[in-house]
């Protein structure tokens, strides 16, 4: 049976990902390696993972993290995934968006605490809803 899957890829723990186990059920968080891309990727084409949500944490490992983004936009199925971009620092995000416009950057201003985290995983929510 093919399903919905919202991926977390980073290097780390971190608030992120706390906020997304809180909302959502079922989250394969992961490190977004080589490796973790064949996974994905093969998931996909097998039709195991029909619909997917991937949300990368790009605080850490920066040319790494480009690095997981090239062969997930090389690949037919990954490419076409809502993809949220999260943990830059305001002025990171334009560089990220030219790189990858149909990524969702998000940009934490002020303080975490802040943040309306809920407003975010709605959208990730719709997405992974999606309409296939």
């Amino acid at each position: 049976m093919s399903t919905a899957m919202l991926y977390y890829l980073a290097w780390q723990e971190d608030d992120w990902l706390d906020e997304i186990l809180d909302r959502f059920p079922e989250v394969n968080a992961l490190v977004p390696t080589a490796k973790t891309f064949e996974q994905l990727a093969k998931a996909r084409k097998l039709g195991e993972v029909n619909r997917a949500v991937l949300v990368l944490n790009a605080a850490h490992e920066q040319e790494r993290t480009r690095e997981f983004l090239q062969l997930c936009m090389a690949d037919p199925l990954l490419s076409t995934d809502p993809l949220y971009i999260v943990g830059l620092k305001p002025e990171e995000e334009g560089a990220w968006q030219e790189a990858y416009p149909s990524a969702k950057i998000i940009v934490i201003t002020g303080f975490a605490v802040e943040f309306d985290y809920d407003a975010v995983l709605a959208r990730m929510e719709t997405d992974l809803e999606g309409e296939q």
